[in-house]
């Protein structure tokens, strides 16, 4: 994945502009450059500015240091702290980090597991689609991320999946309940996440997508696809006859949007008989 195709700004800065100058600032971020947590703990023993801990739990963040961020945050680190761009360590760690455990870690902490960048308005889960990083994306949305979060170009966590073509991804966010009819702006026209798997031949998603109440909406018949193309597409490739489809969808898809939000939590609180939570879990996603 191109990082840049995220968000990113820029690098975070070593030094923050405009603040007192802490000699402890530039020993601090050596040792977390280093991965030397001896010396950062004998740092931060001798006490540090504010400024000082939040840049040192994003860089420990960005490298996915799960040591250095735990000793960061135990010292009074934010886990909330911005810099250029609006980016707290959270996000950093949904773009750079190499494991979930990070993640988890700052969840715990407090991090806003919904705060967006300031520029395009991209949550930490977003970032976590776009890296089709399935297990970042099953602890945010555990933690409570907003499935339905929209960037600068309306753009969903699901649509950035159906973009990249990341099937786990999509099957997750479907799974948790995601809003399957959410358009957004790709290459200066909105389209939605079925229209998008159609045009790129994703017809796997498409499928899933269809299983979840996704429907070929009136206004994108003239951007792409014709309403026969579409029917013959998924009859001749998927084998569905999608007006029967449309029909069983539409009682499965009223009742999990009557149990938004929170969907799988309050599944797993009602006595059902196994068929029907098969049903309303979409079980035909795996088959």
């Amino acid at each position: 994945m191109e990082v840049d195709e995220f968000m990113v700004p820029g690098e975070i800065r070593d030094e923050p502009e405009g603040c007192p100058v802490d000699t402890c600032h530039v020993d601090l971020l050596a040792a977390i450059h280093a991965n030397d947590s001896d010396r950062a703990m004998c740092i931060l023993g001798l006490g540090c500015q504010q400024v000082t801990l939040d840049s040192g739990l994003c860089w420990a963040s960005r490298y996915g240091d799960v040591e250095m961020v735990s000793l960061l945050l135990q010292n009074g680190a934010n886990p909330n702290a911005e810099v250029w761009g609006g980016f707290t360590p959270l996000i950093w760690a949904t773009i750079y980090a190499p494991t979930v455990e990070t993640i988890l870690n700052l969840i715990i902490a407090g991090a806003d597991i919904n705060h967006s960048s300031t520029k395009r308005r991209q949550t930490a889960l977003h970032g976590a689609v776009i890296r089709d990083k399935v297990e970042f994306v099953s602890a945010l949305v555990e933690g409570g991320a907003n499935l339905d979060s929209r960037d600068y170009l309306h753009k969903t966590p699901l649509l950035y999946a159906v973009q990249r073509g990341a099937i786990s991804c999509v099957k997750l966010l479907v799974y948790y309940n995601c809003d399957v009819t959410l358009t957004g702006w790709v290459e200066g026209v909105s389209v939605s996440p079925l229209l998008h798997a159609l045009a790129k031949g994703h017809l796997e998603i498409t499928r899933i997508l269809i299983l979840a109440g996704a429907r070929f909406d009136r206004p994108a018949i003239s951007q792409t696809l014709t309403f026969g193309e579409f029917y013959a597409t998924l009859e001749r490739e998927l084998k569905l006859e999608v007006r029967p489809v449309y029909l069983q969808q539409h009682c499965r898809v009223r009742i999990r949007r009557l149990l938004k939000p929170g969907f799988l939590q309050k599944l797993r609180q009602i006595e059902l008989p196994p068929l029907i939570h098969r049903y309303l879990l979409i079980d035909e996603m795996d088959v």
